[in-house]
């Protein structure tokens, strides 16, 4: 994805807490797929369009295709399979949404629990995210892995 595909894309989602939190995604998918912009990307869905040294080491250490993909689709049926046009499932029952401040609870296809995130409203309406952590957490094997040892 070109960094001007993105930054539309942003500009039109980011306003609210699923698109930032689907950005954010999308932005983790390019930097696992070695796009150069994908930093600039991420680092728009954050608090003053900064990248700290704890997301570093997530993007780094922790993130990988399947559990993000996850969030956009992928499960362990289909291999993580994941689709830009999907957007992330929110279970609103568990999400507390504030006017200026949520956390919002974002189902996995390849988890049991919804991961929790935490996102705040700027001053000019862009919800930025303030918790990544859990977005990072492991998922179930693919299928055609389970008892493959």
């Amino acid at each position: 994805m070109k960094f001007a595909e993105f930054e539309s894309k942003w500009n039109e989602l980011g306003t609210t807490e699923e698109g930032t939190i689907k950005c954010f995604l999308m932005g983790v998918l390019e930097y696992l797929d070695g796009n150069e912009n994908a930093e600039k990307m991420i680092a728009m869905t954050l608090p003053k369009n900064k990248i700290s040294s704890n997301v570093k080491y997530y993007l780094q250490y922790q993130f990988d295709k399947h559990n993000t993909g996850s969030y956009l689709g992928g499960t362990p049926d289909n291999d993580y399979a994941y689709s830009y046009d999907n957007d992330p499932i929110i279970v609103e029952d568990s999400s507390k949404r504030g006017a200026k401040k949520s956390k919002i609870f974002v189902q996995s296809g390849g988890k049991d629990f919804a991961s929790p995130v935490h996102l705040k409203k700027n001053k000019d309406g862009y919800w930025k995210l303030f918790n990544v952590s859990s977005l990072a957490t492991g998922v179930k094997p693919l299928s055609s892995e389970k008892d493959d040892f």
